[in-house]
């Protein structure tokens, strides 16, 4: 056996890096207060900014299987899971200064942490993140329980050399995973939202959590686009099919999501990234976006710039977010919003999150920077 044969670049694609800040940006705008209820202005936008999740994991499958399992374990404790610690370690430690609890000197001159209790979450994987500066952490023990299952995917993407030749014998197979995956989302959303009750039979689904790995496996699957997309013909059939797909779901998605309401007043699930929705128009998002060129021009530039502090955004941003809103106030907006009525207008929802996102972006982006250029300050200095 022989694996497949992936092309790597030595550059970066910055049609990649705009998915990562699209999807960095729409994560930001679900940890910011983003409303959503029955209401129609708010359920659109709060399904606006709900895949953010299933983008970064579609992203991670363009790249999780070029490697051998030993180098993406050790590239993924070293890169995700360890920053992901010591961010969680300090969430916990300075939580009361981040809410305006406790000062900055009390917070570094006291160890406030409940260490049983600390290790009992990070040992949960995940599943019990009881800090809620915290509680974003969680996608970096689900990360690492992927690349765990590392060795029971890579086999699948391995070329067998038949006659001579090597040949994808595996690729029915993924497809087969990714579509009975598929299916159990289904039949997950359906029992979430309470639908299932009006089927004649009922149908559970198998409570694992599959969609993360299958969105890592579609991203690989999609990953090999760019050769077909060389075709000026195909890339505009492509194009054209995927912007159809996007919008024609998220229509029935909306459709979807109100009927829930309207059949159930007090239900607050919300068809979120790990939906069967989400699935297909991520997917649809990425495909048309490669269907665009962007590596020429400075834009394309600065977004393969930012793109490289997308990880580490989404590790500070929830800290940030809260040590501005807890101090300024849960609505302080620069006073540029009258909320005297809430926010009972269109304008007022969208100034709401043209104000909070890119403030808690930029703000993260800054200090994304400064982090990951800390140790090349210090060799620089040593020498």
């Amino acid at each position: 056996m022989k694996d497949i044969d992936v092309k790597k670049k030595k550059e970066r694609d910055p049609g990649i890096d705009l998915v990562r800040v699209v999807a960095c940006l729409l994560v930001i705008g679900t940890h910011v207060d983003v409303m959503g209820t029955g209401d129609a202005t708010k359920l659109f936008i709060r399904l606006l900014f709900s895949d953010g999740v299933a983008l970064f994991f579609i992203l991670s499958g363009f790249f999780f299987f070029r490697k051998g399992f030993a180098e993406t374990l050790k590239r993924s404790i070293r890169s995700i899971v360890i920053p992901g610690l010591v961010v969680m370690f300090l969430s916990y430690q300075f939580a009361p200064f981040i809410r305006t609890e406790q000062t900055f000197i009390y917070c570094l001159t006291h160890f406030s942490i409940g260490i049983c209790n600390f290790l009992s979450d990070v040992f949960s994987w995940g599943g019990n993140i009881r800090e809620s500066v915290a509680s974003h952490l969680w996608y970096i023990f689900t990360y690492l329980q992927l690349v765990l299952a590392y060795p029971l995917l890579k086999p699948l993407y391995t070329k067998v050399m038949i006659d001579g030749d090597q040949v994808d014998i595996y690729r029915r197979y993924r497809w087969f995973i990714i579509g009975f995956i598929f299916l159990n989302q289904i039949v997950m959303d359906l029992n979430m939202t309470g639908l299932i009750s009006f089927l004649p039979v009922y149908i559970a689904p198998f409570m694992l959590y599959t969609a993360p790995a299958m969105l890592l496996m579609i991203g690989a699957e999609i990953s090999w686009l760019k050769d077909y997309l060389s075709d000026s013909k195909n890339r505009k059939i492509v194009l054209m099919v995927s912007l159809t797909v996007l919008i024609v779901v998220f229509a029935v998605r909306f459709m979807f999501q109100r009927l829930v309401f309207s059949l159930n007043q007090t239900q607050d699930f919300y068809l979120y990234w790990n939906c069967a929705f989400a699935t297909v128009q991520s997917t649809a998002f990425i495909v048309l976006i490669s269907c665009f060129d962007f590596h020429t021009g400075k834009v394309a530039g600065c977004i393969a710039r930012v793109g490289r502090y997308t990880f580490w955004i989404y590790l500070v941003h929830y800290a940030i977010y809260y040590m501005i809103y807890y101090r300024k106030g849960p609505d302080w907006n620069f006073g540029f919003i009258d909320i005297t009525s809430g926010y009972d207008t269109m304008m007022k929802e969208i100034m709401h999150l043209l104000i909070r996102i890119p403030t808690v972006f930029v703000l993260s982006l800054a200090v994304s920077f400064i982090i990951t250029n800390i140790p090349g300050l210090i060799k620089r200095r040593k020498r």
